[in-house]
């Protein structure tokens, strides 16, 4: 069994790798191996032979790194997540209703990359073409639940790092930049969430992925808003994935 990351660079395929006492792969060459453990990329360049498993295979990740493709095979799932458009006509409608509006004009962003919030106080002529648009739920509890195979294993929660100043945090974008961090000690979720979860992962075809979900602070239903490939892994979140891989092999 080897790892075979979408950067070479990775630090947490290199921290799953050592755990595990197997190699990663370099992008060049023929992958020979009969298992490989795909680490977020959505192509891989060895050609892959006749009979191998490739655990989370490239076409699904290819799906979870683009987050319309993401909506758009949650929505064909049944999976809760939030409404979204691509039309720029449909999204002012939503503003002009009374909705906060979430354009993301990057696909493949992270920690809040391209992400530009919309509302009533939002100019016309300020009104960004996106490739995607959803409509804002206001958050009650964030979650990352983390799923191999059909099965919710671990589970974080978003908690504000009491460190950075309140006129700092940013409570709409929660991420490290606006003072969030996820926490993991004495975490706990209701069922349904981790059921979700375990859909949104079947929905791209994929085998593991840390799912990022939110509550509604109104109907505390829970919205997928994407799944990570190739999350970061240190402390207990590392010594789960090595333990859920462990037992697969």
């Amino acid at each position: 069994m080897k790892l075979y990351a979408y950067n070479n660079g990775s630090a947490s395929a290199k921290a799953l790798a050592a755990a595990l006492g197997i190699k990663r792969l370099k992008h060049e060459g023929k992958i020979v191996e009969h298992t490989v453990i795909n680490w977020g990329a959505s192509h891989i360049a060895r050609p892959i032979c006749e009979g191998q498993r490739i655990i989370n295979h490239p076409v699904g990740v290819s799906k979870a790194v683009n987050k319309l493709t993401t909506l758009k095979a949650f929505k064909e799932a049944g999976v809760v997540a939030p409404e979204f458009t691509e039309a720029f006509v449909e999204a002012w409608k939503w503003v002009a209703e009374g909705f906060t509006v979430v354009a993301r004009t990057v696909l493949n962003g992270h920690s809040g990359q391209g992400i530009v919030l919309l509302d009533g106080n939002t100019n016309p002529e300020d009104f960004p073409e996106a490739p995607l648009y959803t409509k804002y739920i206001k958050k009650d509890q964030e979650y990352r639940i983390h799923v191999f195979q059909g099965e919710a294993f671990f589970v974080q929660r978003k908690a504000r790092k009491m460190d950075v100043p309140a006129e700092q945090v940013n409570w709409q974008v929660r991420n490290l930049a606006g003072g969030f961090i996820y926490a993991n000690q004495n975490v706990e979720c209701p069922d349904v969430y981790k059921v979700e979860a375990c859909k949104a992962i079947a929905a791209l075809g994929l085998d593991f992925g840390a799912v990022d979900l939110i509550t509604d602070k109104k109907t505390q239903l829970g919205y997928v808003l994407e799944v990570n490939t190739a999350c970061g892994l240190a402390g207990t979140t590392l010594d789960k994935y090595v333990e859920v891989f462990r037992n697969f092999l």
